[in-house]
């Protein structure tokens, strides 16, 4: 498995519900081919959904959504650890990933895939860099697609969730992982603060 790709930060911000919400706007504002917006907002939208990494994703058949869809969890294999991570899924995320694939006929299609290879998954090192260089063109270099993962860390911390069920939703193996993630605004900290 490749390691960490070149132009991400290990010390990188988390994209939060603004920082997504910039992305979602600016790749919905594009002009390029429709198979290059729809791969960016499938991945903008599961990886801010889930916290799940890039290699994750591009593992994802059509049939996995449905089969999430279905179940109200995403199954996914990670590959690191040799282990199956549950990840459940909100009605607001079940409605999402139903408008996704509404358009799908073939559940042995990739989630992402080359254009007009729908058979074929995508180049991780490739991808990478091409998700992390419009992630970087609208927020700034201190973001990367590993941002997404961050961020859903950061607000279940900030949320006040028990750091072991995120580390055990996250799939780390060890907690301190996780609470490296972590990422409180001066304006989390001051909420928590006042009574």
């Amino acid at each position: 498995m490749a390691g960490r790709p070149k132009n991400s930060k290990r010390n990188s911000k988390p994209i939060l519900e603004s920082q997504y919400k910039i992305l979602k706007s600016y790749i919905n504002g594009l002009d390029t081919f429709q198979t290059t917006k729809t791969k960016w907002i499938r991945s903008l939208e599961l990886l801010y959904m889930t916290g799940m990494r890039v290699t994750e994703i591009l593992n994802l058949k059509i049939s996995d959504i449905q089969n999430a869809i279905e179940k109200d969890e995403l199954s996914v294999f990670i590959q690191k650890q040799q282990i199956i991570r549950h990840i459940p899924l909100s009605e607001k995320s079940v409605k999402i990933l139903k408008k996704l694939i509404e358009n799908e006929t073939d559940p042995e299609n990739y989630f992402l895939h080359k254009r007009n290879r729908t058979k074929s998954t995508l180049n991780h090192n490739g991808f990478t860099k091409e998700f992390n260089d419009l992630i970087q063109i609208v927020l700034g270099d201190n973001y990367s697609s590993h941002s997404f993962r961050k961020g859903i860390i950061t607000e279940m911390g900030v949320s006040g969730i028990n750091p072991k069920i995120i580390q055990h939703f996250i799939a780390h193996k060890n907690v301190s992982t996780t609470l490296n993630y972590i990422k409180p605004t001066s304006d989390d900290i001051r909420n928590a603060l006042l009574r």
